[in-house]
């Protein structure tokens, strides 16, 4: 389940950078979220009403998770304007280190020295993706603004999973992504306003129609299903392993589809990042006898 997630989501980034020119970002994240909304709404009608109570009680933190869903989400969208899909694909397999510092402050999950030098090495791929392995380009800070957006976009995503997997189980998986993707569109309508009125507007054409059912349905709802399953079952750290498919399934499909190529810095950085998962991800037993 998974594995299928992280492909969805390197397709999307694909599909986001391949019509960034004709659709806006943050009308385009509001109305796939909003459209899997009102996907799922059938759906959970009925438990809804039931555990209204249950709900309004763990209102701020459903609305805290979908604002860091939704809202990295359309940080994602903003970086694919400003930089390539083959570089926010990469610089998304760092999540996993950033995964387990946010573990470590919101919840006190230990970190071993290990893991500590896995989250460095994970940073110091992200600099090297981000600065092109340019050491001027770093003491300058002459960073890409959409690297920086993606960057933004899986720190928002490490504390997700973290109070996800902290989330009460006495809602249905389906009715938690309801509500997380709900609250999160909302909160990103008045952004969608303002981009409306002040940059442009989306399109009301077919392939808008096809790219928004395909993100809304396919991408937003299924495979965020996928990923909350996921992270239920086996917990953020060792769900975030799979995340380094990410930029391979990204790579593949900007290369065949958008004629994008990867650089050495590429290839480079994914070494560090590879090897920061590797390292952030090994638990000695009494680590995981606390999880």
């Amino acid at each position: 389940m998974i594995v299928l997630a992280t492909f969805l989501w390197g397709m999307s980034i694909v599909i986001v950078r391949g019509v960034h020119e004709e659709i806006p970002p943050i009308g385009l994240s509001f109305l796939r979220w909003f459209l899997g909304a009102i996907f799922l709404l059938p759906f959970v009608w009925a438990e809804l009403r039931r555990k209204y109570q249950f709900i309004k009680l763990h209102l701020k933190l459903i609305f805290l998770l979908g604002v860091l869903q939704v809202g990295s989400s359309a940080m994602l969208m903003v970086s694919v304007n400003f930089t390539t899909a083959i570089n926010a694909s990469v610089i998304n397999a760092a999540q996993p280190a950033l995964t387990a510092v946010a573990a470590w402050i919101l919840t006190r999950d230990r970190i071993t020295l290990v893991q500590g030098i896995g989250i460095f090495s994970g940073l110091v791929g992200i600099l090297i993706i981000v600065g092109r392995a340019d050491v001027i380009l770093l003491l300058r800070l002459d960073f890409n603004m959409g690297d920086g957006f993606a960057v933004l976009a899986i720190t928002g995503w490490g504390i997700y999973a973290v109070l996800l997997h902290r989330f009460p189980h006495e809602l249905g998986m389906t009715t938690t992504l309801f509500l997380i993707v709900l609250t999160g569109s909302l909160a990103t309508l008045p952004f969608y306003i303002w981009e409306s009125i002040n940059i442009r507007t989306v399109p009301l054409t077919f392939d808008t129609a096809i790219v928004l059912l395909v993100l809304g349905v396919i991408v937003s709802v299924f495979s965020i299903y996928l990923w909350n399953a996921g992270i239920r079952s086996v917990g953020p750290n060792k769900a975030s392993i799979f995340l380094n498919l990410i930029p391979v399934f990204g790579a593949v499909l900007a290369i065949v589809f958008l004629g994008e190529k990867i650089f050495n810095f590429h290839i480079f950085g994914a070494a560090f990042v590879c090897l920061g998962i590797t390292l952030v991800i090994k638990r000695n037993p009494q680590t995981v006898s606390q999880s």
